[in-house]
């Protein structure tokens, strides 16, 4: 097998198995709170401890890379995955439980620096940014069941971490496959350390923030959207998790179709559009009065953003040097980390004053990134 189609489908395995990982807690908030009889303000330090684990750890993953290079950076991350599973599985108290969940966020943020840049080091035409993310969409979907599974059947939730040892495991030996992604340039020089200084390059920054705001319009339709279905449409709490399921199921289908797409259309036209008819969909749902209209709305919504993340990070690697490439791709993955942390908690505040909040700050998220994607569009052409 060629050695770069062999990579990439290993990149895209990690982040596949680093999804079902990732997206493994979420479900089971409620039964951490009374397995081990917290407070509402006690176990909501959660998600946040892994958000900034996960962030400080992708900027440390980042400085880290040139001395380790990207094959023994995702030995290291995905062994720290292995270790934090184990924690949670014998875990007996809720600080222990904790502490195994701040490992399991420096080995997220550290895997997805390794595994980001190692994708965007392949070819081009093995930088399939959609596929990439369809893995991990892909993920997301399939550990919802397995969860489900787990507290249907009182099982305790944290043996749900012995299937995330052993399919870890078994990645670490299937990772000994690979073949090491040189960070050096064509000419043979070495790729400069990590740096913000790629942040000088203007069309980075700029595209870097509008991945920022772009995390924060996904993770609040994903959070927010069942919400707002059940106070506006009346729907039941039995027929929400449906839709948010098909939701997913598009989301996926567009990125893993996406990348023939984006190459045909162009990725800044593409992100010319996709946020007008996003905005569209918002509009749809805002004003809807029917169940039809919330559906047409959301899937609207869901094809529309699918390709939008993978158009950002494609254009953003392929329009730099190749010495700049593992810091362009870090700098990607910290806006995105610090996007879910920040936003993550700015949007749930606007929710609990009004929910329809939630979308009026989505219109001005997608409305800076088409405004961005616009201008180097316009300045592509000249």
């Amino acid at each position: 097998m060629n050695k770069d189609l062999k990579n990439m489908i290993i990149v895209f395995l990690g982040s596949f198995l680093l999804s079902l990982f990732s997206n493994t807690m979420s479900p089971f908030i409620t039964t951490i709170e009374k397995t081990y009889n917290l407070s509402g303000n006690t176990i909501a330090i959660l998600p946040p401890v892994v958000y900034f684990a996960s962030f400080v750890m992708s900027i440390v993953g980042a400085k880290l890379m040139p001395a380790l290079g990207i094959k023994k950076g995702i030995y290291t991350g995905f062994s720290c995955v292995i270790f934090s599973s184990f924690i949670i599985l014998i875990s007996r108290s809720f600080y222990v439980l904790l502490f195994g969940y701040f490992i399991a966020g420096l080995a997220i943020g550290m895997n997805y620096v390794f595994l980001s840049a190692m994708l965007s080091l392949l070819p081009k035409r093995y930088q399939k940014f959609g596929l990439y993310n369809a893995c991990f969409g892909l993920g997301g979907i399939l550990i919802l069941p397995i969860d489900r599974f787990v507290l249907r059947n009182g099982m305790k939730f944290n043996y749900t971490y012995i299937i995330h040892i052993v399919l870890m495991c078994l990645f670490v030996i299937i990772a000994t496959k690979i073949d090491d992604v040189s960070l050096n340039d064509i000419n043979n020089v070495p790729s400069s350390k990590f740096s913000f200084s790629v942040l000088k390059k203007s069309f980075v920054l700029l595209l870097s923030i509008a991945i920022f705001f772009y995390v924060g319009a996904e993770i609040s339709t994903t959070n927010w959207t069942g919400g707002f279905l059940e106070k506006y449409y009346g729907m039941s709490k039995a027929e929400v998790p449906n839709i948010l399921s098909g939701f997913w199921i598009l989301f996926t289908f567009g990125r893993a179709v996406g990348d023939k797409f984006l190459y045909k259309v162009g990725r800044l036209e593409y992100l010319s559009v996709a946020p007008l008819i996003a905005i569209i969909g918002i509009f749809i749902i805002l004003s809807g009065t029917s169940k039809i209209q919330a559906l047409i709305g959301i899937g609207i919504i869901g094809l529309t953003m699918s390709l939008i993340y993978p158009a950002l990070q494609g254009h953003i690697i392929q329009n730099v040097e190749r010495k700049d490439i593992t810091s362009t791709s870090s700098v990607m993955v910290i806006f995105n980390n610090f996007g879910a942390m920040f936003l993550t908690y700015m949007i749930g505040f606007a929710g609990g004053i009004k929910i329809t909040y939630v979308f009026i700050i989505q219109i001005v998220f997608y409305v800076y990134i088409f405004i961005v994607s616009v201008h180097y569009l316009v300045l592509k052409k000249k």
